[in-house]
């Protein structure tokens, strides 16, 4: 994760979307400190699935494929080279925000589950 790249706003938006679940899963439970952390570690495991394929997706691994399939699907055919050179653009202001939400959400679990 390249740090220049991080935009706050993004992030706390990621974030309060992320916990709308949980909130609402420790609103109307019983015992909602205990949904609360239950819900925050079921999120956090999808948030991180998200983010090593989206970590994936920005160190390139996914580039020989999307060359394939864009060169299949599309009229225009582009050069591997040049194709590269888009991707490479295009990625290059990206930050991983799945996988630091992941990593909160993991530790509001934690947190949250020593209290309970």
């Amino acid at each position: 994760m390249n740090i220049k790249n991080f935009n706050f706003r993004i992030f706390i938006t990621n974030l309060i979307v992320d916990l709308l679940y949980p909130i609402l899963k420790a609103v109307s439970s019983k015992n909602s400190l205990l949904a609360f952390s239950d819900a925050c570690f079921i999120i956090a495991m999808i948030m991180a699935l998200i983010g090593i394929a989206y970590a994936l997706y920005l160190h390139g691994d996914f580039d020989i494929t999307g060359y394939i399939a864009s060169r299949s699907l599309n009229k225009e055919k582009k050069d591997f080279d040049v194709y590269m050179k888009d991707q490479k653009i295009k990625r290059k202001d990206s930050f991983n925000y799945p996988l630091l939400c992941a990593i909160i959400l993991f530790l509001l679990s934690y947190l949250s589950a020593l209290f309970v």
